[in-house]
């Protein structure tokens, strides 16, 4: 049977019931490469381990314009990335905004929070941009490694928030099976089309 948003959002009702959920607020910062949150008043760089393969563009100094990257992803209170499938080529970077709540984007890597498996290509690092809160605030990861990269929010992991975002052709161990959070778009499909966003998406799975 295929997961359905509406089956995602139960399990939020049935871990309610048990214990409580503890909502998430704030920022923290993210690993795995160094990432950049920016508002249109300010600029803060948190640096992380550098890596090579998955850096966010640098800011310079406190008082440069922000920079946004070619493509933006959006985050949702309602609990979503949209678009939630996007094709980007190697070396082009990704803004992911908070438009509501309080949010991450995180790859699915072993070495990240809540991950408990890979699903971004060999050689890829851990890259998170941790937490945050602030809307209107984004951070930047720049994808140098070609293939299929899953990412999830921290927090919301559990009610299926998750994306994919294919760089330059697919691959890697995503395509080896669907997502184990919430079903994603197919590579193929979203190379094809270059971004499908996710109220289209949604709708195909009802």
């Amino acid at each position: 049977m295929r997961l359905t948003r509406r089956d995602a959002l139960a399990r939020v009702a049935a871990t309610t019931a048990v214990g409580g959920i503890t909502g998430v607020a704030g920022c923290t910062g993210g690993t795995g490469g160094t990432t950049e949150e920016t508002t249109e008043a300010t600029t803060a760089t948190t640096t992380a381990a550098a890596t090579p393969t998955a850096t966010a563009a640098e800011t310079g100094t406190g008082t440069s314009t922000p920079t946004r990257g070619e493509y933006t992803v959006g985050m949702y209170t309602d609990l979503y990335f949209d678009p939630v499938g996007l094709h980007v080529e190697p070396g082009e970077t990704v803004s992911f905004e908070l438009v509501s709540g309080a949010h991450s984007a995180t790859a699915y890597h072993p070495d990240n929070e809540n991950a408990f498996e890979r699903r971004i290509p060999e050689g890829a690092p851990a890259w998170d941009t941790g937490v945050f809160g602030e809307v209107g605030a984004f951070r930047n990861v720049t994808f140098e490694t070609e293939g299929t990269h899953d990412y999830y929010c921290i927090p919301h992991k559990m009610v299926g928030m998750v994306g994919r975002i294919v760089v330059g052709s697919p691959g890697g161990p995503a395509e080896e099976s669907e997502n184990p959070d919430f079903p994603l778009p197919d590579s193929t499909r979203i190379t094809e089309e270059g971004s499908i966003a996710f109220d289209d998406w949604q709708s195909e799975q009802q």
